[in-house]
């Protein structure tokens, strides 16, 4: 080989090893920012990326950045948004000590249904990479804010699982919060919250995100029924597409006088009283989450306003 020949190879393995070393980088939103087609505030707007979630990050470049979230790939203003950087080193520099070390710091949670499916984003639209068995364990990566979990399974594949799948770990975490006298960590907080609180508290993430008739996801925005059928999702109650049909075939009817925090709540909007058009979550103390049109949002309403006149019946699903 001549010398020529022999630098030429010497470059193209230094780039190949250099391209190997990369940063592996998420970001979360400071506050609710468009997804845009291209890099610029004249693209077209795909979706949103609600403030204090995450997504997976693409590219970034005069200061727009491309993300994937919510199995939509576009570009945020990079002003509304905080980068973390994870330095990796490139796979052939990573022994099977170092990653079985890793492994053994990490958390485990085991999988409580079967078939529960590990996907390769947080999104159920993205790819399945596998599905696991009741009883398996999974090593806990991270806890994201939308109700998914980032895992590795015992045979090293990394992925995300809804959080409903696994039962977590106990683990005290750093944040602590005083409760009667005692310091408890968050964590432990909310794993002895009953389910209607831990869906409140999921519900109550998503004030502020846009109403889209027809919307099923944050990114894109919430209809009535999808904002409560997704709230319900995350949760594994699976609940049917539209306010009326939800009316007819999920839950058990209970009076006025009955209705609990987690309760959904039926309304005719138009004032005939004969026909379902409307679904809210019942918070407590006469308010209630939804997805309104005429407000353009997720918020909360108190139940004794222009709403209250409207109510048709409620339903309880959480058993």
């Amino acid at each position: 080989m001549n010398t020529k020949a022999l630098i030429g190879l010497l470059v193209a393995t230094f780039l190949v090893i250099f391209s190997a070393k990369v940063f592996a980088q998420s970001v979360e939103a400071k506050s609710t920012v468009n997804i845009r087609s291209t890099p610029s505030t004249n693209g077209k707007i795909l979706g949103v990326f609600p403030k204090g979630f995450k997504a997976q990050v693409l590219s970034s470049a005069g200061g727009w950045v491309k993300i994937s979230y919510d199995g939509i790939v576009g570009y945020v203003k990079s002003d509304y948004i905080k980068l973390t950087n994870d330095k990796t080193s490139s796979a052939s520099n990573i022994s099977r000590a170092s990653v079985a070390k890793t492994a053994a710091k990490a958390a485990q949670a085991t999988v409580l249904k079967d078939n529960a499916r590990l996907r390769s984003d947080m999104s159920t639209s993205s790819k399945i990479l596998k599905t696991l068995q009741s009883g398996s364990k999974v090593y806990v990566l991270s806890r994201e804010q939308n109700g998914w979990v980032k895992v590795k399974t015992l045979d090293g594949t990394v992925g995300y699982m809804a959080y409903y799948l696994l039962k977590m770990p106990s683990q005290r975490a750093s944040k602590t919060v005083s409760r009667g006298g005692f310091e408890r960590s968050q964590e432990e907080v909310f794993a002895n919250l009953s389910l209607a609180q831990r869906i409140l508290e999921f519900a109550q993430r998503f004030r502020g995100i846009r109403y889209s008739y027809g919307g099923t996801s944050p990114s894109t925005g919430f209809d009535c029924s999808g904002f409560v059928q997704f709230v319900f999702k995350n949760f594994g109650i699976h609940l049917e597409r539209t306010a009326a049909d939800m009316a007819r075939t999920n839950g058990v009817r209970i009076s006025y006088s009955e209705i609990k925090p987690g309760d959904l709540l039926f309304f005719d909007t138009d004032g005939g009283k004969n026909y379902i058009n409307h679904v809210g979550i019942y918070l407590g103390g006469g308010k209630f989450i939804h997805a309104s049109s005429a407000s353009g949002r997720v918020l909360e309403t108190d139940l004794n306003s222009y709403y209250g006149r409207f109510f048709m019946m409620a339903k309880r699903v959480i058993r």
